[in-house]
């Protein structure tokens, strides 16, 4: 029952369009350069925050095409460029102070996020991106769900974002949440992607580094 209330953000739910994905969590997608930051664990905290002009030149920079020659170019972009949208929010609103992966002394914390709410979060800033032409060579996918529930509390489900690349139609996860807050989040294909719960110290997720990284299947 512990184990549950802790972890309840991360419930299967199957596949679904990204606007399902919202929709069962309440969360609101952006609007134009304003996002609803989630929280609390299964964004039960939203807080509004919108990008300035400066804002948004500062990510024209990072993703010009002096960067983003190529699908591999642009996702290591894509990574530097979410890694500060996440820094610049979470200093406004109070998530920079995030500890990786969950905990119990989390949940229902706003400054605190579940892989829910930092999957939404990466979810709404590539759509912040993708609104201003800045992926050439991917567009956003729909929030992705991995289980494994044959591997008992080490399958256990998770989020992550998506980019889809054009060419290939292969998608990729997008997921910082093993990662330090302003960080940038692994992108990898999704039939690699997936976090081992195993090697998550529950009750103190502040041992785990982003050095650490996703395990993989």
């Amino acid at each position: 029952m512990v184990l549950a209330t802790a972890l309840a953000g991360c419930a299967y739910h199957g596949d679904q369009s990204i606007e399902e994905h919202y929709q069962r969590y309440k969360a609101r997608l952006p609007e134009r350069d304003k996002v609803f930051v989630c929280s609390s664990y299964g964004c039960r905290t939203q807080t509004g925050f919108r990008f300035t002009k400066a804002d948004i030149a500062n990510m024209q920079s990072l993703m010009s095409t002096t960067h983003t020659a190529n699908p591999t170019d642009e996702r290591r972009a894509v990574g530097v460029t979410l890694a500060w949208m996440e820094q610049r929010v979470g200093d406004t609103i109070g998530t920079s102070a995030d500890r990786p992966a969950d905990d119990m002394a989390g949940n229902g914390d706003p400054t605190q996020m579940d892989c829910v709410d930092i999957a939404t979060n990466l979810a709404s800033f590539l759509l912040v991106l993708e609104r201003h032409k800045l992926l050439r060579h991917h567009s956003v996918g729909p929030v992705y769900v991995k289980e494994d529930l044959r591997r008992g509390f080490s399958g256990w489900p998770h989020y992550a974002a998506v980019l889809v690349e054009n060419g290939t139609g292969q998608r990729y996860a997008v997921d910082g949440w093993l990662m330090a807050s302003g960080k940038p989040p692994e992108i990898v294909e999704t039939e690699k992607w997936y976090i081992d719960d195993a090697d998550i110290v529950f009750g103190n997720k502040s041992v785990v580094t982003a050095a650490s990284g996703p395990q993989r299947n």
